[in-house]
């Protein structure tokens, strides 16, 4: 079984991580690695993506979890995400978690937004990130088959990070203001 790993005992988080061959997408390596990283997402309680190379793996793969394609699925603005989470959280059952390999980031808008951001890999800490409203993903699903996607707003965001991490940033190296995190709600 995979763990994630902190940023001080992972040195591939600063590598560019490598495309997953074609003859290897249905094999059992990968499909192990997947299962894995679900698995320890959905432990998860602020986690809402993970991408390999936060397990040690430095490949370009990267999970979201359903939590956050229910969230980005509704566009709802971040401040208003409780309450109304709260109305829908009893209407809609979660949708699956998605796999992104071999992602590739077509388009995002110019316009940014000042966004909160953490790390499962950078515990303990938070930053003030500007990301683009818009971003848009080719990539294929486990079963290696093409899709793209366009996301807005919280989705989006979730994308821009995910892919900052197959390209070895973090997103400490982008932030305006750095938190710690004092456990307060």
């Amino acid at each position: 079984m995979y763990s994630i790993l902190s940023r001080e005992e992972n040195p591939a988080l600063r590598s560019i991580s490598k495309e997953i061959p074609a003859d290897e997408l249905k094999g059992a390596k990968i499909k192990k690695l997947i299962a894995d990283m679900k698995e320890l997402l959905s432990k998860e309680e602020f986690g809402v993506a993970l991408a390999a190379v936060q397990v040690g793996e430095p490949v370009r793969l990267f999970i979201v979890s359903g939590r956050a394609l229910a969230r980005g699925a509704r566009n709802a603005p971040d401040e208003k995400e409780s309450k109304l989470e709260a109305r829908t959280s009893n209407l809609e059952p979660v949708p699956p978690d998605h796999v992104y390999i071999n992602p590739i980031l077509l388009k995002k808008s110019r316009g940014k937004v000042n966004k909160h951001e953490g790390c499962l890999s950078i515990r303990g800490k938070w930053g003030i990130v500007p990301r683009a409203e818009k971003a848009t993903i080719r990539a294929l699903d486990e079963n290696g088959k093409e899709f793209t996607r366009g996301a807005t707003g919280f989705l989006a965001h979730v994308f821009q990070h995910e892919m900052d991490h197959l390209e070895g940033i973090l997103y400490v190296d982008k932030a305006v203001e750095m938190f710690d995190d004092k456990g307060e709600t």
